[in-house]
């Protein structure tokens, strides 16, 4: 069965910032996890204070100068603070392939939108459940509050995608600390999504020579783009799981 990639992988938007920003080149590899992560619990204001954002300037391609402003590196985020690691005389994190592994969950990951307890981006063949876990420990312990998350995450070619929650247990006795740990979730994939696509809409042949996921299809006096109901049957898998 062959099914398209998610429509979401469709957006230059979705570039390594940290590439950008270090070789001013574009580069992407697969398989990339699309993830965004929503937090419970935790005040708007108090979340945004913990992202911190750096500044630049660089040349366009007519040697004109212009600022540019991103999110830092996870491993300088303040909610990142009290997970141990360690930096190189440059000030570049040592071991960042295994500790981005350990603390993140993939061995890179690029965040595009973190602000009001939202979390969005993309890492390496796996979603950052440690990201999330670490989310949470910080801002439990750090406003005493009783911390949730939930994130909906999906390989570009849908390999696996699914929804995951998280709570806190605690304030704990010992040392009046809350711990974060990894709830239920539900999975699915595109060849579960291509069988949805065919209940709804019987009478289009998807394994036909010249189907294509892309194109325009009539049907019943309508006009559909397979590709995009696939997005639509995905989108409430993640509202219903």
């Amino acid at each position: 069965m062959e099914y398209p990639c998610n429509n979401r992988n469709n957006n230059s938007s979705r570039y390594s910032s940290k590439y950008l920003r270090d070789k001013g080149e574009f580069k992407i590899m697969a398989n990339h996890v699309y993830f965004t992560i929503n937090l419970e619990g935790v005040d708007e204001n108090d979340f945004n204070e913990n992202v911190k954002r750096i500044k630049g300037k660089r040349l366009d391609y007519d040697g004109n100068e212009y600022e540019w402003e991103d999110y830092d590196y996870i491993e300088n985020q303040p909610f990142m603070s009290n997970v141990s690691k360690s930096f190189d005389e440059n000030g570049d994190l040592e071991d960042a392939y295994d500790w981005y592994c350990r603390e993140v969950g993939a061995k890179w990951c690029n965040i595009e939108e973190m602000t009001d307890c939202v979390i969005a981006g993309y890492s390496a063949w796996r979603q950052p459940v440690e990201l999330v876990l670490n989310l949470m420990n910080y801002f439990a312990n750090k406003y005493d509050s009783h911390v949730s998350a939930s994130m909906t995450y999906e390989d570009e070619f849908r390999n696996f995608m699914g929804k995951q929650y998280y709570d806190v247990d605690g304030p704990l006795t010992a040392d009046d600390r809350y711990i974060a740990y990894e709830g239920e979730y539900n999975e699915t994939d595109g060849d579960e999504l291509v069988r949805e696509f065919n209940k709804r809409f019987p009478d289009i042949d998807t394994d036909h020579d010249e189907f294509d996921w892309y194109e325009e299809v009539k049907i019943n006096g309508d006009v559909i783009y397979p590709n995009e109901v696939l997005d639509e049957i995905a989108d409430d898998f993640w509202r219903d799981a």
